[in-house]
């Protein structure tokens, strides 16, 4: 599908093959007889020379970088034309989410949860008040962790449970936050969920709590 929609919006593929490992070759032997003649024609692959020849080929020299093997450089003369190719850089700590985020765990009146390989817990509170709000926050110490909102109208009984938040996968990189609106009477659950791990245990630390629907400032108060 990929080659019969595609393989026309191709015009050049060039891969140069600087200290590459000896399989590189091997590999694209294999992989060239499955590959439409259409594609073949339009891939060059070189070693360490002949590249800059091919690329002057289609481009113009006075629009190819000096370090290409074109003519054209920075006003100062630099060949690496770095006033409009702007290269990739060394990431500032500001920007690091990975352990900015992860505070939680450090709060005096967190509580810790232990979910074991092959199974899940449950946090459930019993909402008295219609349209309260049920609110956490939480955070994995390493890896990820599946997290879902039940409800039960009644503790006892055979009651089945309805899924307000369906089961999805929260990855352990920040603190996870939400709240819920509680438009019925009952019990709410939280539940967390490590049926994927056959071997890890997840350490969860969390805040949760109900809130009164007279309560408009969430999160406040945790």
């Amino acid at each position: 599908m990929w080659s019969t929609n595609t393989a026309t919006t191709l015009n050049l593929l060039l891969m140069c093959k600087i200290k590459a490992p000896i399989y590189f070759s091997w590999l694209y032997a294999a992989v060239k007889p499955v590959l439409p003649d259409t594609i073949i024609r339009k891939v060059r692959i070189f070693g360490t020379d002949g590249w800059k020849d091919c690329l002057l080929q289609f481009i113009d020299a006075e629009y190819l970088p000096a370090y290409l093997g074109g003519e054209k450089a920075d006003p100062d003369g630099n060949p690496l034309c770095e006033t409009f190719i702007h290269r990739g850089s060394v990431i500032p700590k500001s920007y690091y989410m990975l352990k900015r985020g992860k505070k939680l765990s450090l709060e005096p009146d967190v509580d810790k949860l232990t979910v074991l390989p092959r199974s899940k817990e449950e946090i459930t509170f019993f909402v008295k008040e219609e349209n309260s709000y049920i609110e956490w926050e939480f955070e994995t110490k390493n890896r990820d962790i599946d997290f879902s909102l039940l409800f039960r109208e009644k503790s006892f009984g055979d009651f089945e449970s309805v899924v307000l938040i369906p089961q999805q996968r929260i990855d352990c990189h920040e603190t996870e936050r939400g709240c819920f609106k509680c438009e019925k009477v009952g019990n709410y659950s939280m539940v967390f969920d490590n049926s994927f791990s056959w071997i890890h245990s997840k350490e969860i630390y969390y805040k949760a709590g109900i809130q009164s629907p007279r309560y408009n400032n969430i999160f406040d108060t945790m």
